[in-house]
């Protein structure tokens, strides 16, 4: 029971015990004790409807807008509370990163059993008489250079499912930690006239991007992927595969304006929902 469960109950003997002596009294702790019952059930239903924490009230966001070609200020951005303005969740990223890295765990670690290492073939003395243990080849798991018993066998998965909700909110952690730090940058277009690296660097060198992950809305700019491929720490992403352990493994965290309201359109489901 909670405590505020427990004081109306204790109010609700209160009124009771009073109810003889002072009808009048009693009726007004009635009345009171109503209304209190009426405010902690509507408060349960406005937490219930609210996806944030009670006691957490998200503020209204806002990011500068540049360009990415020159740098200057264009404007502001609205970004949208509960996209960019989730608590912090150090838990929920750490189960995200796990599960991902898992995911992408090859398990190749494969030994040889006696059936599977060369040799063997034949009983190395007879059964009886040489005054020897018995045996039956020369590659039982026993013997040196014999087969392994009860090791890695083959490819092996270590995928395993996380909720949907669990990987939404681990991504808008993500982005919030991001904005919060003042690591989210928000530019234009991610587009670069040529696929030159020598067009392309200073304007990593210009912002102080030296570890970065660039996301765009729509489909990515061949000249901006070929310009970046060969550089380290600078990570190019389309706005659908944009994930926790990616944003968390680069320093800036860079989103042009179409990646912003593609997240923001995506994340919100779980809002609605």
């Amino acid at each position: 029971m909670s405590v505020t469960r427990r004081i109306l109950w204790c109010k609700r003997l209160l009124v009771g015990s009073v109810w003889r002596v002072f009808p009048e009294a009693s009726r007004q702790l009635t009345i009171r004790a109503a209304e209190a019952e009426e405010t902690v059930v509507s408060n349960a239903h406005a937490s219930d409807a609210s996806p944030y924490p009670y006691h957490y009230k998200p503020a209204h966001k806002e990011a500068p807008l540049k360009s990415f070609q020159t740098g200057q200020v264009l404007g502001t951005v609205h970004l949208h509370p509960f996209v960019f303005g989730a608590p912090p969740r150090i838990d929920i990223l750490h189960r995200i990163v796990v599960w991902q890295r898992a995911k992408r765990r090859e398990g190749l670690a494969k030994v040889k059993d006696r059936s599977e290492v060369r040799g063997g073939g034949r009983k190395p003395w007879k059964q009886k008489g040489s005054g020897r243990a018995r045996q039956g080849s020369i590659r039982a798991p026993h013997w040196r250079g014999g087969g392994v018993v009860h090791g890695p066998r083959g490819p092996k998965s270590y995928d395993y499912t996380l909720p949907k909700k669990v990987k939404s909110l681990g991504l808008r952690v993500a982005l919030s930690v991001k904005y919060t730090q003042g690591d989210l940058t928000v530019v234009d277009a991610l587009q670069v006239p040529t696929h030159r690296v020598r067009e392309t660097f200073p304007i990593l060198e210009r912002e102080e991007w030296s570890s970065v992950l660039m996301v765009d809305g729509g489909e990515l700019d061949r000249n901006l992927c070929y310009a970046t491929r060969n550089l380290q720490k600078v990570d190019v992403l389309p706005s659908k595969g944009l994930n926790v352990y990616s944003i968390l493994l680069r320093d800036k965290l860079v989103l042009s304006i179409g990646a912003v309201r593609q997240l923001e359109q995506r994340l919100l489901q779980d809002c609605v929902d």
